[in-house]
């Protein structure tokens, strides 16, 4: 079977437009979250920091990621990478409701690291409830 040729405009807004946006939630006294969308309809998450540890921040970030997330659905799930270097990483991420994968050899120059992952569908009964 042959593949349909595209011309430039096609192919930008196919393949380009959709993975340009970043979107972020930035609260100064909170922390910072930032994603964007990925292939196969679904979104990673490039960074979530939380300015203080034990607040529930990182839960409100995530949550407030969700809520902007459903109102352009479909997506089938949220992932991202961390470096496993930093143990309380996975420990944070599975208290978040993230699936986390066992330490990976590197695409990160700095060490081995770890995918977390999580169903949508999953993610919106969690946050918002």
């Amino acid at each position: 079977m042959e593949e349909k040729a595209y011309d430039l405009t096609e192919f930008e807004k196919k393949y380009l437009e959709p993975f340009r946006e970043l979107q972020y939630v930035f609260w100064p006294e909170k922390g910072f979250i930032v994603w964007r969308t990925a292939t196969g309809e679904n979104t990673e998450l490039l960074h979530l920091r939380s300015f203080k540890f034990g607040q529930g921040y990182a839960k409100e970030l995530i949550a407030e990621m969700i809520k902007q997330l459903e109102k352009k659905p479909p997506y089938y799930s949220v992932f991202g990478f961390g470096l496993s270097n930093r143990p309380e990483l996975k420990e944070i991420y599975r208290h978040l409701g993230f699936e986390t994968t066992e330490d990976l050899e590197p695409p990160y120059k700095n060490g081995k690291s770890m995918i977390f992952w999580q169903d949508f569908e999953v993610l919106k009964k969690k946050y918002l409830k």
